[in-house]
């Protein structure tokens, strides 16, 4: 009896000395796997029932990730970044994802604007009180800004404050309760902004260098210069340029404001930076000689194989005037018509219809819209185009149905063509926006319409052209 007594004491003793660490002899292997918890777990500090503490706990359905494995036992991480060891019979493996919960390491304000191009205007702005970063500490500088917030933050660069006593309901789409309207309504009232010919602002929209040049130049007090010029905006940009304010990024005057480029024009005007990059637009504009010049009488060729039951004046009134309203909408100029291309309009409609297709392929083309050859086919017609900044002319096409035998079939004529000017406009938006941005390019100045009508399919081909000006005075071209 003495020695079984001694040895279960001895039991006892070997119990009372088991060490927190891993209960047997089996080496640690590295595991990379995600695991659900199949009842609620206890996570320990060691891979050991006796000797180890409990220090989470894990409830069922929770996924886990597996680091590491021994004898019996898993090593992983909790969501909310626990590490310890759990039994191998509480986890399943699972496709199911792993997300940790550990807080995010706080990032450095405007973090994300180190190394760019203009980090000096942003931070500058950002020191003065004038912008903010978001939420996350981010700046987001390649972002558009939008009319509301470029005239925010541009008139807050003025005053310092907001200008509460203006919050009223200055535009129709401005309700007083927003968080612009103040800054809005103080631009309105001090002349700074007009907003557009329906009485609209447009908040959302994205804001374009030549809106922005005008609201930084009044709000700023830039000295803008006297011209006399049909483009609304030409003073603006004139003066912008005139002191290096517009920034290098920039590459045509209806491109949307960066975040970054408003601060950065915004640190140069304030801090009157005239020695930084700078790109210069050549704006070119019709004299009154000119645009007379170009007004050229309708070549009575351009219609020749049309029936003379459609009035093409009253159809390109009407057409025109849709262009019109929609430029105006924007705050943009107007088109005129061009005879010389009416006429080239009206020929590439011919060759479609006797090649049975409506495309900008001309002969010889593999690709399908190849500018040096369809510049070579206005060539050959005698017509060249003045280089505006890059741009020249533009070519838009349209196939609709058409069907008329009475005496009169003018608005027939128009109701047919109609969907394709409305299938222009509704690429606004879109990933594909090469007809809608040919209606709205700043630079051009004048169209051409021309048709041709199948009558045995019923179908009318329809071409638009159009152009910077046009820098030829061709003759004899009427040779349909």
């Amino acid at each position: 009896m003495k020695k079984l007594l001694v040895v279960f004491f001895a039991l006892l003793m070997n119990a009372s000395v088991v060490l927190a660490g891993d209960c047997f002899s089996d080496p640690i292997y590295d595991r990379d796997w995600n695991g659900v918890v199949t009842t609620g777990m206890f996570v320990r500090d060691v891979a050991c029932m006796e000797g180890s503490e409990i220090i989470t706990t894990v409830p069922e359905g929770q996924v886990v990730h597996v680091i590491a494995e021994t004898d019996g036992w898993y090593k992983v991480e909790t969501s909310d970044g626990v590490v310890g060891w759990s039994g191998q019979w509480l986890l399943e493996q699972t496709s199911q994802p792993f997300s940790s919960n550990e807080p995010e390491e706080e990032q450095e304000p405007l973090y994300d604007v180190t190394g760019h191009d203009y980090e000096t205007a942003i931070r500058y702005l950002g020191d003065n009180g004038i912008v903010q970063g978001y939420d996350d500490g981010s700046y987001k500088p390649n972002n558009t800004v939008n009319r509301a917030e470029f005239t925010k933050i541009i008139v807050g660069a003025k005053l310092g404050s907001n200008p509460t006593a203006y919050a009223s309901n200055c535009f129709p789409d401005v309700p007083s309760n927003e968080w612009y309207a103040s800054y809005v309504c103080y631009a309105l009232q001090a002349g700074i902004i007009g907003g557009y010919p329906d009485g609209t602002f447009k908040p959302a929209n994205s804001i374009n260098l030549v809106e922005a040049a005008k609201i930084i130049t009044n709000t700023l007090e830039v000295d803008i210069p006297t011209i006399e010029s049909d483009l609304w905006y030409r003073e603006y940009i004139e003066a912008m340029q005139a002191n290096n304010y517009i920034p290098q990024s920039f590459t045509a005057l209806d491109q949307s404001v960066s975040r970054a480029e408003m601060a950065e024009m915004t640190w140069r005007i304030m801090e009157e930076k005239t020695d930084q990059p700078y790109v210069e637009f050549n704006i070119m504009e019709e004299t009154k000689e000119e645009a007379d010049s170009n007004e050229a009488e309708y070549t009575t060729c351009a219609d020749s194989n049309m029936p003379s039951n459609i009035d093409l004046d009253e159809v390109r009134d009407t057409w025109l005037g849709w262009y019109n309203n929609a430029r105006a909408s924007e705050g943009m100029h107007n088109y005129t018509y061009n005879g010389y291309l009416d006429y080239s309009a009206a020929v590439w409609s011919e060759y479609s219809l006797g090649v049975g297709e409506m495309s900008h392929t001309r002969p010889g083309q593999t690709d399908y819209y190849d500018y040096s050859i369809i510049t070579d086919w206005f060539s050959d017609l005698g017509l060249t185009f003045a280089n505006n900044s890059g741009v020249t002319y533009s070519e838009n096409i349209g196939l609709a149905t058409y069907r008329c035998s009475d005496t009169e079939c003018t608005q027939e004529f128009i109701d047919a063509i109609e969907p394709i000017f409305n299938a222009y406009m509704a690429e606004k938006g879109t990933t594909y926006t090469a007809h809608y941005d040919s209606v709205m390019n700043p630079y051009f100045n004048i169209i051409g319409l021309g048709f041709a009508i199948d009558s045995s399919n019923e179908w009318v081909y329809l071409t638009v052209h159009y152009g910077t000006k046009l820098e030829s005075n061709p003759t004899g071209t009427c040779n349909l």
